[in-house]
C-alpha cells in the first residue's frame, strides 16, 4: 500500500491530514489496482453520454441556424437528418448512461470489498497497541460509513465529475474553432471561479475529516451504550447513557451545520462568478457580430451553447460534498492501511522445538515500563505458572509470546528461534491462547469449538468438549451442539463460555497453550475436573498459566512469582509456600479469603447486621 504521507499536502490546526482533489483521485487510482480498467470504462461511458447530449444541442443549433436563412427551404431529407440526429442523441444518452451506471457501480462494489479485505488483513497484522489506542466505534465506522462514502463517490461522484467536465470542454473547443474571442470570454469566468472552488473544497476537507471523526465518536458511544445496557440499567443510569450518546450526536450535528454555514458563501460566490460568463459571452458575441467579425449563425450558436457550458459546472457544487466526504473517509481509512505493522523476517525460520525462553526481555506501554530484564525458560511439554499481585505484568508476558506486541529489548525464543524471525502464520499455528475475557462468535456451539480447526469432525469436537468438561451441559441444551450462542456468547454463563473456549484450544491442538485466568469463571463443582483436563494437556504441550486462583497452579512444574515486571521468586508450590515470600503471602491470603462468609447476627437492640467473617467454620 502507498503510504498516506505521500499524498498529504499538509495538516490543519488540529493535525488532520489535508489533500488536494487531484491527490485524492491519485490515491483512489492507486487503491483501485486491477479495477482501473473498469473505472476508465465507466468514465468513458459518461463522456460518451455527454457527447450524445452535446449532439442533441448541436442538432438544435443546426435546426435554428438553417431556418434563419431566407433562402433555405426545408425538404424531406433535411427533416430526416434532424430526426435521426435527435434520435441518435436520445438513444446514445440512454445506452451510455446505463453502461456507465452498470460499470461504475460494479467497480465501486468490487473496490469496496477489496478495501474492506485489505483493512481486515492490515488490522490482523497490526500490534495490539494500535487496537487498544482506538475505540471500537472508530474502526466499525471505517468499515461501514467511511467505506460507504468511498463507494458512493466511485459509483456516483466520479462519473458525475467526468460528465460535468465533458460538455464544457467540448463546447469551449468548438467555440475556439468558431471565434477565439468568444471562446476566451466563455473561459474567463471559469478561470476566475476556479480558485474560489478550490478554497471552498479545501475548507470542506478540513471540516470533513473532523465530521467523520465526530461520527465515529457518536458510533462509539452508541456501541458502548448497547453493550453496557445491563450495567446501565442495574445502576439506574439509563438517562446518563442516553445523555452521553445525545451529546455526541449534538457535537456531530453542530459540526455538520457549521460546515454548511461556512460553505454557503464561497459556493454562492463560485456560482455567481461562473454565471457572469453568460452576459460576458452575450456581449462578446454581439460586439463581434456588429463589427462584422462573425456571422449571425456563429453569434446565435455561442448564445445557445453558453448555458450548456456553465450548467454542468454548477453541478460540481452538488458533487463537492460527496467528493470531500469520500476524501475524508479515505484519509481515515489510510490511518489503518498506512499504520506500521509488525516487521516480518525476509527469511522465516522454523523452530527446533516448542520450549519458550525469555532472554533479558524489556517492554513497556508508552513511557511506563512493565517488564524489565526478564529471563526465564519454559521447557517443552511442561506447565509453568505465573502469579503475582495485580499490575505485576503477568498478562503482558502472555501477550508478548504470540507477538501481540513487539518487545523493546532482549528476545523471546521458541525452539531456539526468535519469534521475530518466524512468519506470523507459523507463529500463530504454534500457539493457542485462552483469554480471561472469552469471546464467542454468533454461531453454534459446534462452530465455536471448531473455530481453530475448520475441518474437525463431530467426534473430535465432542472429545475436546469432554476434555474441557463442557460436553454434559452442551448436551443438556435444547439443540445440543447446534445451539446458537448469540453475539459474544450472551446466552451462556461465564463458566460455560470459558469451558467452550478451552475446548476450542484443545481442538486446535497447538503445541503451546497460554491460559490467562482461564479458570476464573469455573465453579467449584467443575474445578477438580478442569484440573484433570489441564493435567492431560501438559502431557504433550508447553503450557503457561496465569492465575490469581492459586489452587489451579499447585501442580505446575515451576511457578514464577512476578512483582513490578521482575521475577522475585521461582520454584514449585511446596517450596514457595515454605518460604516467607510473596507467594507464601498470596497463598495465605487466598486460603483466608476462601473461608470467608457473611453471617447475620442480632445486636443488643435486636437489629440484624450482616458481618463478614474469615476462618470460621
Amino acid at each position: 500500500m502507498t503510504n498516506s504521507e505521500s499524498t498529504m499536502t499538509g495538516m490543519d490546526a488540529d493535525g488532520h491530514e489535508i489533500r488536494s482533489d487531484i491527490q485524492s483521485l491519485k490515491r483512489l487510482w492507486a487503491l483501485a489496482g486491477p479495477l482501473r480498467s473498469q473505472i476508465v470504462k465507466g468514465i468513458a461511458f459518461r463522456f460518451a453520454q455527454s457527447f450524445c447530449l452535446g449532439l442533441g444541442f448541436g442538432t438544435s443549433i443546426k435546426l435554428v441556424t438553417d431556418l434563419m436563412w431566407d433562402d433555405f427551404t426545408p425538404d424531406t431529407g433535411w427533416a430526416l437528418q434532424i430526426t435521426a440526429l435527435a434520435a441518435l442523441s436520445l438513444v446514445g444518452q440512454i445506452a451510455f448512461s446505463y453502461l456507465a451506471a452498470k460499470t461504475t457501480w460494479m467497480a465501486a462494489f468490487d473496490l469496496g470489498g477489496q478495501l474492506r479485505l485489505s483493512m481486515l488483513d492490515r488490522l490482523r497484522q497490526l500490534p495490539l497497541g494500535f487496537h487498544l489506542s482506538r475505540n471500537r466505534g472508530d474502526t466499525v465506522t471505517m468499515l461501514t460509513s467511511d467505506m460507504q462514502s468511498v463507494e458512493n463517490f466511485m459509483s456516483d461522484g466520479l462519473p458525475r465529475i467526468a460528465e460535468a467536465l465533458g460538455m464544457p470542454v467540448a463546447i469551449l473547443v468548438f467555440l475556439a474553432f468558431q471565434d477565439g474571442i468568444v471562446a476566451l470570454a466563455a473561459l474567463a469566468s471559469i478561470v476566475i471561479a476556479i480558485p474560489v472552488y478550490l478554497k471552498a473544497s479545501r475548507h470542506l476537507a478540513k471540516l470533513g475529516i473532523r465530521r467523520q471523526d465526530m461520527q465515529a465518536a457518536a458510533a462509539a458511544r452508541m456501541i458502548e451504550f448497547v453493550q453496557g445496557i445491563a450495567v446501565i440499567r442495574a445502576f439506574n443510569r439509563v438517562g446518563k447513557g442516553a445523555e452521553d450518546f445525545k451529546a455526541a450526536l449534538e457535537t456531530f450535528r453542530n459540526l455538520s451545520v457549521r460546515m454548511v454555514m461556512q460553505l454557503t458563501l464561497p459556493l454562492v460566490c463560485f456560482g455567481m462568478i461562473l454565471m457572469l460568463g453568460v452576459p460576458l459571452v452575450l456581449f462578446a458575441a454581439g460586439w463581434r457580430w456588429l463589427g462584422g467579425e462573425i456571422d449571425a449563425a456563429t453569434a446565435i450558436t455561442a448564445c445557445m451553447l453558453i448555458y450548456a457550458t456553465y450548467s454542468p459546472l454548477l453541478g460540481l457544487l452538488a458533487v463537492m460534498e460527496n467528493t470531500r466526504m469520500a476524501d475524508a473517509s479515505l484519509t481515515r481509512i489510510d490511518r489503518i492501511l498506512s499504520a506500521p505493522r509488525l516487521p516480518e523476517a525476509s527469511r522465516p525460520r522454523e523452530p527446533g522445538g516448542f520450549d519458550i525462553a525469555f532472554d533479558n526481555v524489556r517492554f513497556g506501554y508508552r513511557d511506563r515500563a512493565v517488564v524489565d530484564s526478564l529471563s526465564f525458560r519454559v521447557p517443552e511439554r511442561t506447565m509453568t505458572a505465573i502469579v503475582g499481585p495485580s499490575g505485576a505484568g503477568k498478562s503482558t508476558i502472555l501477550n508478548l509470546i504470540p507477538r501481540f506486541w513487539d518487545i523493546d529489548g532482549g528476545a523471546i525464543l521458541i525452539g531456539g528461534v526468535d519469534i521475530r524471525q518466524m512468519s506470523p502464520e507459523r507463529l500463530a499455528s504454534l500457539i493457542t491462547v485462552v483469554f480471561q475475557d472469552v469471546y464467542l462468535f454468533s454461531g453454534t456451539i459446534f462452530d465455536n469449538i471448531a473455530f481453530g480447526c475448520q475441518d474437525a469432525t463431530r467426534e473430535e469436537v465432542e472429545d475436546a468438549a469432554r476434555a474441557a468438561q463442557a460436553h454434559a451441559f452442551i448436551t443438556d441444551l435444547p439443540n445440543g451442539y447446534q445451539t446458537r450462542v448469540g453475539e459474544g456468547g450472551a446466552s451462556l454463563s461465564g463458566g460455560q463460555r470459558q469451558r467452550i473456549s478451552i475446548a476450542r484450544a484443545i481442538l486446535k491442538d497447538a503445541p503451546i497453550v497460554l491460559l490467562d485466568e482461564a479458570t476464573a469463571a469455573i465453579d467449584p463443582t467443575n474445578e477438580k475436573a478442569l484440573q484433570a483436563a489441564l493435567a492431560a494437556l501438559v502431557a504433550h504441550k508447553t503450557l503457561i498459566v496465569v492465575a490469581h486462583k492459586l489452587s489451579t497452579v499447585q501442580a505446575a512444574d515451576e511457578i514464577l512469582v512476578l512483582d513490578e515486571g521482575r521475577i522475585v521468586e521461582r520454584g514449585v508450590h511446596d517450596d514457595l509456600v515454605g518460604k516467607d515470600g510473596i507467594y507464601a503471602k498470596l497463598w495465605r491470603h487466598w486460603r483466608e479469603a476462601a473461608n470467608w462468609h457473611i453471617s447475620r447476627k442480632a445486636d443488643p437492640a435486636g437489629n440484624l447486621n450482616d458481618t463478614a467473617h474469615g476462618n470460621e467454620i
